[in-house]
């Protein structure tokens, strides 16, 4: 049985909106450590560009480092993830150091792209991090692949694909997460919404009241999070993983 620790508003406890959880007090601290990982990651790379240091483009996750920090923490070593290019707390929980996405983001020797790409687009499979490609929705059939792969290797393996809710109307979205309803496969779409797709205001691009709502026509399990509060992100998602390595719906 795990214990829970509730977490009071108070000046010795972190504030969230979500007051009952099975995190430890150690894990509280190291959930905020990769919060506070990227806050100062983004707030470095911004320094930089404007410095003229970086030649590629810098896209921020300010304001965003809950979902992407709490919604990985819930995940085992084994599981893969396919993160946006905002998401990138996320991926420092899966194990990469930001000293390697600086290396590429300054197109060093070093970098994992050997200096031929100074975006975020690397991978590391032995950490489970397939890197994000700028067509956003592409990555759920290739993670449907994933899980496939693992199937066939008797893999105990749960895939997450990050993305925004503009991507959720684009054809890879419906026919990757129908394939995985389909096939059974412990897949997690996690949809970001900031009330944009890049410059279309939600009401232009999807008729759906609420974005959750598109997961029962697959016959999947829909959940909502407040994507602020890093404990509720936390919970919820770990409900989600055990759905999906459990369950055959």
């Amino acid at each position: 049985m795990t214990a829970k620790t509730n977490l009071q508003k108070s000046n010795d406890q972190p504030l969230s909106c979500q007051l009952e959880t099975s995190l430890t007090r150690e894990q509280l601290l190291e959930l905020y450590r990769f919060l506070k990982m990227t806050r100062m990651f983004d707030e470095i790379t911004v320094r930089l560009k404007r410095q003229a240091k970086l030649t590629g483009g810098v896209f921020t996750s300010l304001g965003q480092e809950a979902t992407a920090v709490g919604t990985a923490f819930a995940l085992e070593k084994q599981d893969f993830i396919a993160p946006l290019i905002r998401d990138i707390g996320a991926v420092f929980v899966k194990g990469i150091i930001p000293r390697t996405i600086f290396a590429q983001y300054l197109g060093k020797a070093n970098a994992p792209s050997r200096a031929t790409d100074v975006q975020f687009h690397f991978a590391d499979l032995e950490k489970g991090f397939v890197g994000p490609i700028s067509h956003l929705g592409d990555m759920i059939p290739v993670m449907t692949g994933v899980l496939l792969a693992a199937r066939m290797k008797k893999e105990n393996r749960v895939a997450v694909a990050y993305i925004g809710e503009g991507a959720s109307s684009t054809g890879a979205f419906h026919e990757g997460v129908n394939f995985a309803a389909v096939q059974k496969l412990p897949l997690i779409t996690i949809i970001e919404n900031n009330g944009y797709a890049y410059s279309t205001p939600t009401r232009n691009q999807c008729a759906a009241a609420h974005f959750v709502d598109k997961a029962i026509g697959y016959g999947i399990l829909g959940l909502t999070v407040d994507g602020n509060d890093i404990v509720a992100c936390y919970e919820t998602m770990k409900k989600a993983v055990e759905h999906a390595r459990t369950s055959k719906n």
